[in-house]
C-alpha cells in the first residue's frame, strides 16, 4: 500500500510541480522515474521500456510533415481558398473556420500542427471583420481539438495506444464518432452564445455587442494594421506554387496510404516528408526547428513515468479512488470532468490521457454497468476541449495574437483571460450534461 502511495504522489507530484514551477512535466517525470524505480525495486532496463518509441516516432513522423507543409504555407493557403467560398455569408466564416480544422486536424496533424495556423488566422480574421476574437479563436480550437481525435491525428493515435496496451481494440473510430458529436454540440453552442449568427450585421459596421470593450480598446491597433492587412491578403489570395501543390499532392497521398491502405501513419509521414526534402519544398531546417519538441519530451517522460507508477499499483489505486464515489450513470461524467480539469493544468495529450484512460477499466469493473467506451469518450472530449482555457496552448494563441494585431491595453488582455476560461469551464460542462443524459449512450 505504501508503494503505490508513493507512485501515486510521485505522478500527481512530477505535474504539479511542472505547472508551479513553470517546467515541461516529462523533464520532471524523467527526473523522477531513476528515484521512484529504485525504490520500487525496477531496474534501468525496466525503466527504460517504459520510453514509447513507437508513438514517439509516430508523432515525430507527423509533426515533421505538416511542419513542412506549415512551413511552405500549404495549410495556409488551403485554409484562406475554403474560408473564400463564403463570399459575402460572413456569419458563415466561423462555420468555415470550425470545419476547416476539423477536417484538416482529422487529416493527420491533430490539434497541436493545425491550431498555429487556424487560431492565428481566425483570430486575424476576427479583427478584421471587428467581431469576437473569442468567438473566431475558440471556434478554431474546438474544430482542431475535435479532428484530433481521428483514428491517423495525434490524440486518436495515443488513444489507440493507450487501449492496444490494455488489449482493447477496435475503439477508434467509435471514439471518435463520440468525440466529434460531443464536440460539434459544444461548437454549436459557442457559435450561438457569441453571437456568430450576427457577424452579417457587425461586419456592416454594426456592433454585433460581442467583446465590444476587447474591439474599442484595440480599434487603433486595427487602423494601424489595415494597410499591412490588406497587402498580406493580396498576396495570399494566389493559387497555390508549384512547392505547395507537391505538397496538397503528398497529404492526400499520405491520407490515402493510411486510412485506405492501413500504413503506419509514422512511416508514411517520414517518408513523404523526406521526398519533400529532396524536392525543395520546403525549409528543413525550419521546420525541423517548428517541431514542437516540448510535447514529444512530455509525451515521453510521462510515459516513462506512468509505466513505474502502473509497475507499483499507482494506478489501481488511482482507480479504486475514483471508483469509490461513482455509481454506472456518473462514472463516465465524473472522469470527462476530472480530464477538463487536469487539462486546464497539464497537457491532454501527454499527461491526462495517459494518466486517466489506464484507470478506465479498473473503475468499469469495480463500478457495474459503466461503460468503458463512454468513459473514453467523455475523458477525450472533456480533455480537449478545455484547451479553450488561456492556460493552454490554444487559448495562449488566442490572446498572444489578438494581442499583437491590436496591441490592446492590461485592462482588456485581463477581460479577455476571464473570457477564455470561462468558456472553458462552459464546454467542460456540456461535455458533462451530454454524458450525464446519456447523449452518447448508443455508443455502448
Amino acid at each position: 500500500m505504501a508503494l503505490q502511495v508513493l507512485a501515486l504522489a510521485c505522478l500527481v507530484g512530477a505535474i504539479v510541480l511542472g505547472f508551479v514551477k513553470k517546467m515541461n512535466v516529462g523533464i520532471v517525470c524523467l527526473g523522477l522515474a531513476l528515484v521512484l524505480g529504485t525504490i520500487g525495486g525496477i531496474s534501468s532496463g525496466d525503466i527504460y521500456k517504459g520510453f514509447p518509441y513507437k508513438l514517439f516516432a509516430t508523432l515525430l513522423g507527423t509533426m515533421l510533415f505538416f511542419s513542412l507543409l506549415q512551413q511552405n504555407g500549404t495549410l495556409e493557403k488551403v485554409s484562406q481558398k475554403l474560408i473564400s467560398l463564403c463570399g459575402k455569408n460572413t456569419f458563415l466564416v466561423p462555420i468555415i473556420v470550425y470545419l476547416v480544422s476539423f477536417g484538416l486536424s482529422a487529416a493527420g496533424p491533430g490539434a497541436i500542427s493545425v491550431q498555429s495556423v487556424t487560431v492565428l488566422f481566425a483570430v486575424s480574421l476576427a479583427v478584421q471583420m471587428e467581431v469576437s476574437p473569442v468567438l473566431m479563436g475558440s471556434m478554431a480550437i474546438l474544430g482542431a481539438v475535435g479532428g484530433t481525435a481521428s483514428p491517423i491525428a495525434l490524440t486518436g493515435i495515443i488513444v489507440e495506444d493507450l487501449l492496444a496496451e490494455m488489449e482493447i481494440g477496435g475503439m477508434g473510430m467509435k471514439v471518435f464518432l463520440g468525440v466529434s458529436i460531443a464536440n460539434f454540440i459544444c461548437a454549436a453552442a459557442t457559435y450561438v452564445a457569441l453571437g456568430g449568427y450576427k457577424i452579417r450585421r457587425a461586419a456592416a459596421g454594426e456592433n454585433s455587442g460581442i467583446d465590444s470593450a476587447a474591439e474599442a480598446s484595440g480599434a487603433a491597433g486595427k487602423r494601424g494594421k489595415a494597410s499591412a492587412g490588406a497587402s498580406a491578403a493580396g498576396k495570399s489570395s494566389g493559387g497555390l506554387n508549384r512547392h505547395q501543390s507537391v505538397s496538397l499532392a503528398a497529404l492526400l497521398v499520405m491520407v490515402v496510404l493510411v486510412v485506405g491502405f492501413s500504413y503506419d501513419v509514422g512511416l508514411v509521414c517520414l517518408t513523404l516528408s523526406l521526398i519533400l526534402m529532396l524536392l525543395g519544398a520546403a525549409d528543413e531546417k525550419k521546420a525541423i526547428k517548428m517541431i514542437p519538441w516540448n510535447v514529444l519530451i512530455l509525451i515521453s517522460g510521462v510515459n516513462v513515468l506512468m509505466n513505474i507508477t502502473q509497475k507499483m499499483g499507482g494506478i489501481d489505486l488511482l482507480s479504486d479512488i475514483l471508483a469509490s464515489f461513482m455509481s454506472a450513470r456518473t462514472a463516465a461524467p465524473l472522469m470527462g470532468v476530472t480530464g477538463g480539469i487536469m487539462s486546464w493544468f497539464s497537457s491532454a495529450n501527454g499527461v491526462v490521457f495517459p494518466t486517466l484512460i489506464p484507470a478506465v477499466p479498473d473503475i468499469a469493473g469495480q463500478v457495474g454497468g459503466a461503460s468503458v467506451l463512454q468513459m473514453v469518450v467523455a475523458i477525450v472530449c472533456s480533455a480537449t476541449v478545455a484547451g479553450i482555457s488561456p492556460l493552454s496552448t490554444g487559448g495562449s494563441l488566442i490572446m498572444a495574437s489578438y494581442t499583437q494585431e491590436t496591441g490592446c491595453d492590461d485592462k482588456t488582455q485581463q477581460k479577455l483571460f476571464g473570457q477564455l476560461f470561462g468558456l472553458s469551464a462552459a464546454v467542460v460542462c456540456i461535455v458533462f450534461v451530454l454524458t450525464l443524459v446519456g447523449v452518447l449512450g448508443f455508443l455502448g
